[in-house]
């Protein structure tokens, strides 16, 4: 009777995490960029909106790194590193994806030294996409249109009712068997 009963609960358990939801993300990472004192490296870099990009200055040269967000030929955000100093975090920089200031699409971020260009990184920003799906069709909240149809069922609904009347049936079976 109790090995049964376990059976059931097992069951139970397993069918009811067909009902949950799977979600997706990723945490906010940080991607490096090294600036030499003759290359940078990677000279391209693919990086997800709300991620950062951290500049690494390791040559004897002040370098500015400027970007031009909205295409306009002006550069928007820059971030300025010094020459390279073990003691100090003043040779290193970095940009902060915010997905309200950096929509996905490629970006050129030039790099200065001393005043004069001196090398391009060519940066792909990708859309971080946690957006829901929203809620079913025909519903409206709060409005004189909204529509009140059991009709619109989405297949999440019918599958939790399904699990549902099955973990009824399970427990009117084992209660059967145990009278």
């Amino acid at each position: 009777m109790m090995i049964e009963m376990s059976r059931v609960l097992v069951v139970a358990l397993l069918l009811s995490s067909l009902a949950i939801p799977m979600v997706s993300a990723h945490g906010a990472n940080d991607f490096s960029i090294i600036m030499r004192g003759s290359s940078i490296q990677p000279g391209v870099a693919e990086v997800m909106q709300n991620d950062s990009v951290t500049f690494y200055n390791v040559a004897d040269a002040n370098r500015t790194i400027r970007v031009d967000l909205d295409g306009d030929g002006e550069y928007d955000q820059r971030c300025e590193t010094e020459p390279s100093n073990s003691s100090s975090v003043r040779d290193e920089c970095s940009f902060i994806l915010d997905w309200d200031r950096w929509p996905a699409g490629n970006y050129y971020l030039d790099v200065f030294d001393n005043g004069t260009i001196w090398n391009t990184l060519n940066l792909t920003v990708i859309h971080d996409n946690h957006e829901e799906a929203g809620p079913p069709n025909g519903y409206s909240f709060n409005s004189e249109n909204s529509v009140d149809d059991d009709s619109s069922w989405t297949n999440d609904g019918r599958l939790a009712m399904s699990v549902m009347l099955i973990l009824v049936f399970l427990v009117v079976v084992t209660r059967q068997r145990s009278g």
